[in-house]
């Protein structure tokens, strides 16, 4: 089954022996989808066979290739982004994440990031047997939209909108203090665009990724500035907003740069 190159493993000889990429895994008369759910189970135990570092990333590396090389596997085509608003809609994220941030973000390390990308894709897997992909997503997303959001999601609800606008007294009222606080209502859009901003800052998930209500202090996540810190003072929540300020500090000097 090895290559042999002088007595050392050779896995260039190993591929060029296989009929595709998924024999090194199986036996035989298993259809694609069992075949994908074999390999998947078997990097996830057993990551430090398959990937020098044993990392998160290198798993979800190694998933990637397998999925480009096999055209009839569950992630073939459209099944990449299929996955990938399964998991935004599993963890209650903005649509437009990719799956392997999701699941990092939201683990505590490597193995329960592994561990948890070994169960919801083997779940996908399987329900792709008798579901199309479409109803498993669609199903996902009706429960993250009907899942009640809290007071810290309800706030930054309504700063987007108050951002949308350029409103200095509705924003100062829901942020933390901040030097350059003046940056977040220097610009301000004209009704027709901040209606459909809000359109759209509405279409989103956004939701708690880590915290509590009940301790004061919670990290969500949106769908523009990704995670963003909030904590609970004089009983009302208000927004850390730095990664904001600080993203627009870059783009005025990138905007500078561009014009000298």
């Amino acid at each position: 089954m090895y290559g042999d190159r002088g007595g050392i493993f050779d896995p260039w000889a190993v591929e060029m022996k296989l009929d595709s990429p998924c024999d090194s895994f199986v036996t035989e008369n298993m259809n694609s989808t069992d075949r994908f759910i074999e390999m998947v189970e078997h990097i996830c135990t057993r990551r430090d066979m398959y990937v020098l570092g044993r990392s998160f990333y290198e798993v979800c590396a190694y998933i990637s290739g397998y999925a480009e090389a096999s055209p009839d596997c569950p992630l073939s085509g459209n099944g990449w982004r299929a996955f990938s608003e399964f998991i935004c809609a599993a963890f209650r994220f903005p649509s437009k994440y990719a799956w392997p941030y999701v699941l990092k973000l939201c683990s505590r390390d490597d193995d329960e990031a592994v561990a948890r990308l070994q169960s919801l894709l083997v779940e996908f897997a399987e329900r792709g047997k008798t579901e199309s992909q479409e109803h498993i997503v669609q199903e996902m997303v009706s429960w993250a939209n009907s899942q009640e959001e809290g007071e810290p999601e309800k706030t930054w609800r309504r700063f987007t909108r108050a951002f949308h606008r350029g409103n200095r007294r509705a924003i100062q009222a829901l942020i933390q203090e901040h030097p350059d606080a003046e940056m977040l209502w220097s610009r301000n859009c004209p009704d027709d665009v901040a209606l459909n901003l809000d359109e759209i800052a509405n279409s989103y998930v956004v939701s708690q990724i880590s915290g509590s209500e009940e301790e004061g202090e919670v990290t969500i996540i949106t769908p523009d500035w990704g995670p963003v810190s909030m904590k609970r003072i004089d009983g009302i929540w208000r927004i850390d907003a730095t990664v904001i300020i600080d993203r627009w500090k870059a783009s005025r000097l990138g905007d500078n740069g561009e014009r000298g």
